[in-house]
């Protein structure tokens, strides 16, 4: 199959995210910021006044970024391992079709998802939080969808429990840094290796209130991301989709 002819497929591929995938992501969004939101909408009317300096900014934050990461997750999840579990891999590929190209297609037509998902919530929220940009969120939304899906990719080609595993990995990367991250000696030095989940927090009030973060922060999440997926394509192109 050609380029051209495997670049027009992206249109069933997003055909298919949108019905199993952003359905789902969109029902889940609402439903997670109407319960943490309406307290707030009840307690000081229809149009929160919410600003960066309000005391209960980071609330908003947290409902924003939470959303993010469980939609990087619903969004990555068996993006590689379904096919393989299922069979469809000897349907898919049973014609000359890089593997390679085909499922890197798919992670960022995924990621084309995942932002238009972002764009309709954000864009419902800003009719209740006004001083919510929907810019920035976009653009922290395509930044964990990097970092977070790049390695969720690589778990998928990795491993069949791809979606349980990023999990695992995700949050336990919180619980070690914070337990074992300022501490000296080896476990120290360990914990270093994991996802740089802490810079999380400052990166989502940066980007999102401000629409700017710390530049190291910005480029260690990008680049670990990054190398996680170049592994994940390495991976598909050394190995097979049958083992």
């Amino acid at each position: 199959m050609s380029r051209g002819r495997l670049g027009r497929y992206s249109l069933w591929q997003f055909r298919d995210f949108v019905i199993d995938r952003a359905i789902a992501i969109l029902i889940i969004g609402v439903l997670w910021g109407y319960v943490l939101i309406a307290p707030l909408r009840t307690a000081m009317g229809p149009r929160l006044a919410l600003n960066p300096s309000s005391p209960a900014w980071p609330l908003v934050i947290m409902v924003a970024s939470s959303i993010v990461s469980l939609s990087v997750l619903i969004a990555l999840n068996g993006i590689v391992s379904n096919d393989r579990k299922t069979g469809y891999y000897r349907f898919l590929f049973s014609k000359p079709v890089s593997a390679v190209l085909y499922y890197a297609q798919l992670f960022l037509v995924h990621m084309v998802g995942v932002v238009a998902a972002m764009l309709v919530l954000s864009a419902i929220l800003h009719t209740i939080v006004p001083d919510f940009r929907i810019v920035n969120f976009l653009l922290y939304s395509a930044l964990i969808y990097i970092a977070m899906g790049g390695i969720g990719f690589f778990l998928s080609v990795a491993t069949r429990y791809d979606w349980l595993t990023l999990a695992a990995v995700w949050l336990g990367s919180y619980v070690l840094r914070d337990a074992y991250g300022a501490k000296p000696g080896l476990p120290g030095k360990l914990v270093q290796l994991l996802p740089p989940v802490h810079r999380l927090t400052d990166v989502a009030n940066g980007m999102i209130s401000y629409g700017s973060a710390t530049v190291s922060d910005v480029v260690w999440l990008l680049g670990y991301g990054v190398v996680f997926f170049a592994l994940g394509l390495l991976l598909l192109r050394q190995g097979s989709l049958a083992d």
